[in-house]
């Protein structure tokens, strides 16, 4: 009986540690992938009608597979990370908006973004 209550203490503690997501911070770089489906969940892009308004070119195409660095990280009332991501080539997305915004753990988790 010990050692059964031993075991599950053990493993609840090795699956909380494996649980636990890995800290952003300032500098880190990403990739942005292609999914299948045409919209980001957890990648905070623009409207179209927005980014016409702007003077941009309304492509999320050219969204994919860029690399993006990360300018500023908060977190929001959940715990969860909130990072300003911009590009390193410097462009601007869709030619008028120089950063975005994602939700990096369910980002990562989605993989929409990946390292």
């Amino acid at each position: 009986m010990k050692k059964r209550l031993l075991f599950a203490i053990f493993s609840f503690f090795m699956i909380s540690a494996i649980a636990q997501e890995k800290e952003v911070n300032v500098g880190d770089v990403f990739t942005i992938n292609s999914i299948s489906k045409s919209d980001f969940s957890h990648i905070e892009l623009p409207r179209k009608n927005i980014i016409i308004k702007r003077g941009g070119v309304p492509d999320y195409k050219t969204v994919f597979n860029n690399e993006v660095v990360v300018t500023e990280v908060s977190t929001n009332n959940d715990g969860e990370q909130i990072a300003r991501l911009k590009r390193t080539d410097g462009r601007k997305f869709f030619s008028s908006f120089p950063t975005v915004t994602a939700n990096v753990n369910r980002a990562l988790e989605a993989e929409e973004l990946t390292f």
